[in-house]
């Protein structure tokens, strides 16, 4: 089974070839295939290589009576990771520094002073001061290519797992305050309509109030005018009065001539009687009408009180605050004049009652009087005693009739000034009552609107809070289907390594054996003998790979299996093509092959490369082994593209070599000639 290997190896063979020469042709492939994919399988995760440092200069500040700690909750996620490549720990300034320099810490992230301050400023009261939070994050010059994208990528997740809580808490505070405000809402709109049930109680009462203010300024007109007349009647008397007290006076003195003057007198007594009793008849109904108006007034402290209620119902009911106040100052300056006016009906009423009284009393003793006189005149012995009582008696009259005047007059004061306030009352509760029915017209307006307000505003429970929070606070996410880096990574280092293997199995060996010329054997079979020694390298490089990647991979049998296949297939078109390009062009074709295994590392580990490369990528010999070989593993589609390319480069490679082998048994003429 050997001795056709070996026979076609050593025609093949640049010089000496051993078991040790073929043994490192297979290491090669599994040399950059096993060390690859071990370094990059995952090179996201951390396998405890790698250090970095947080420096944690941030100072906690206090916002609504609560330390914020953020520079502190930010190290701490980053030490306490365990997704991240890498080992994280907590040093000063000084040691970073040192760490970076030296190469002990791969990165650095250091958190400033004012992190916390910048993060929370969004929480104080001047929102045009706000500003951003800035971490520093550095790496190391002795650091991986790498290192620097994947350290700034860890320390962006945690900031932004940071962010995210913190807009979290200020959304949360958000909808708790719109949850508040509708509960408020609501209160206020109970309260509105509490308020508009009271001003509907209150609007008949003020207009009942307002009535009855009218008709007391109407009564106090009439006790005005009554008033008048009584004063005006009273000075009358009172002169009448006077003129009887200075007549029986000077009748007591002159009693000499008292038996001609008696029968005068008596008739005079007679006439004033009669005058006193038209008087009485006249005056006392009107004194008591005039008591009896008064009597039926309501008391203007009960009145003030009942305006003082009105006004507390105002303020307690949520009304205007401007016409609550104009309501409280008219409600106290009524109870300020309750008192007059209380005071003011007491006077007018005693002063009519004593009127009456003396009136009554004038009546009656005038009519003593013209008794007394009669008796006089027909008593003539017992007249000096009859004129003394009654020059007493009308003194008395006199006195109490100049009271009567008095109390008259104070009468029709304070009747003026009762109609007067009477008349200032029904204004007052004129404009009170359109004010109530304009404050019961506010008051549901203000209902409707509040209730119009609170359905507007949302309201949230804590689970419904917790989830708007999360959404709004990252209202984006992206779904990222892609295949682990990993996975990616070993298949190129898998068309990469068995790309150097055809490299180097021609390296070490011949593309066209020397005695191709004097061979009698037909030119297949010469192909076919030079091509051995490759495609069993191939093969059992092709084996070696796929041994790597079962566990790598994590390939079940059908996954195993295609990807033999492929490797197997992607291992004999490498070395048809490397075999075809040494032959044809020797030397350079070994370097245009390295320029190939270059670009293909080149092109393959990302795809925002220069236009030129990124063109030419899709034209390499290992891209469709690349895409092969991951349909078979991983399930990528792909498949019949990448094996279609593989069989394209195959047939191009066993064409040239057989083109290449047949012109090569053919000597030119020119070779024929001797040498000069």
């Amino acid at each position: 089974m050997l001795k056709p290997f070996a026979n076609s190896a050593r025609a093949l063979a640049a010089g000496p070839l051993t078991w040790k020469t073929w043994a490192g042709l297979i290491a090669v492939p599994v040399i950059v295939m096993g060390l690859l994919a071990w370094a990059f399988h995952e090179p996201e995760r951390a396998h405890g290589a790698a250090t970095a440092a947080v420096v944690n200069n941030d100072e906690p500040v206090t916002v609504n009576g609560q330390i914020v700690p953020l520079g502190r909750e930010l190290a701490g996620k980053l030490t306490h990771s365990k997704d991240s490549a890498y080992t994280w720990v907590l040093t000063s300034a000084t040691d970073a520094a040192d760490g970076l320099a030296q190469g002990r810490f791969t990165a650095v992230v250091t958190i400033p002073s004012d992190f916390s301050a910048r993060a929370s400023s969004t929480a104080t009261a001047k929102p045009l001061q706000a500003t951003k939070a800035v971490l520093d994050v550095r790496t190391s010059a002795t650091a991986g290519a790498l290192d620097p994208a994947l350290a700034d990528r860890v320390s962006q997740a945690t900031r932004q797992a940071l962010n995210n809580q913190i807009v979290e808490t200020y959304l949360d505070n958000i909808y708790l305050g719109f949850s508040t405000l509708h509960d408020q809402l609501g209160q206020a709109a109970d309260g509105a309509d509490q308020l508009a049930d009271g001003t509907g109680q209150l609007v008949p009462g003020t207009r009942k109030l307002a009535d009855g203010a009218t008709k007391l300024r109407t009564a106090s007109a009439q006790l005005a005018n009554g008033a008048d007349q009584l004063a005006t009647g009273t000075g009358q008397l009172a002169t009448g009065s006077a003129q009887l007290s200075t007549g029986l006076t000077q009748a007591e003195r002159d009693t000499a001539q008292l038996p001609k003057l008696t029968r005068q007198l008596a008739q005079g007594a007679d006439a004033v009687a009669k005058g006193n009793e038209q008087l009485a008849a006249t005056v006392l109904p009107l004194a008591d009408r005039i008591i009896a108006a008064i009597d039926a007034l309501p008391s203007a402290k009960s009145a003030a009180a009942e305006f003082q209620r009105l006004a507390q119902n105002c303020q307690a009911g949520g009304g205007d605050p401007r016409f609550c106040q104009d309501l409280t100052r008219a409600a106290a300056k009524f109870s300020t004049d309750a008192d007059k006016i209380d005071k003011a009906k007491a006077t007018v009423r005693a002063a009519a009652v004593q009127t009456r009284d003396s009136i009554r009393a004038l009546a009656s003793g005038a009519r003593q009087v013209a008794t007394g006189t009669a008796q006089l005149a027909d008593k003539s012995t017992a007249l000096a005693k009859g004129i003394a009582t009654a020059a007493t008696g009308a003194r008395q009259l006199d006195t109490g009739i100049r009271q009567a005047n008095t109390g008259a007059r104070q009468l029709a004061t304070g009747s003026t000034q009762l109609a007067a306030g009477a008349t200032e009352l029904a204004s007052g509760t004129g404009q009170l009552s359109e004010g109530t029915t304009k404050v019961n017209d506010g008051a549901h307006q203000l209902a409707g609107k509040l209730d119009q307000g609170r359905d507007q505003v949302p309201a949230y429970t804590s689970a419904e809070r917790a989830h708007l929070k999360t959404v709004a606070a990252e209202p984006t996410t992206a779904t990222t289907a892609s295949t682990p880096a990993g996975a990616l990574a070993i298949t190129l280092f898998a068309a990469l390594a068995l790309w150097a293997l055809a490299l180097a199995t021609y390296l070490v060996t011949r593309a066209v054996p020397d005695a191709v010329l004097t061979a009698r054997e037909p030119t297949w079979r010469i192909i076919i003998r030079a091509a051995v020694p490759g495609a069993t390298a191939a093969a059992l490089a092709a084996l070696a790979i796929t041994a790597i990647a079962i566990p790598t991979l994590d390939l079940d049998l059908p996954g195993t299996l295609g990807f033999l296949a492929v490797a197997l297939l992607a291992a004999c078109a490498f070395v048809a093509v490397n075999q075809a390009v040494t032959a044809i062009f020797g030397r350079p074709g070994r370097l245009a092959s390295l320029a190939v295994l270059v670009l293909g590392a080149a092109t393959g580990v990302v795809s925002t490369l220069p236009e030129p490369l990124h063109d030419l990528a899709a034209y390499l010999p290992t891209h469709g082994a690349v895409l092969a070989l991951r349909a078979a593993a991983i399930g990528t589609p792909g498949l019949p593209a990448g094996i279609t390319a593989l069989l394209t480069w195959l047939t191009i490679g066993a064409l040239a070599t057989v083109l290449v082998t047949d012109r090569r048994r053919y000597l030119p003429l020119r070779r024929l000639r001797p040498a000069p």
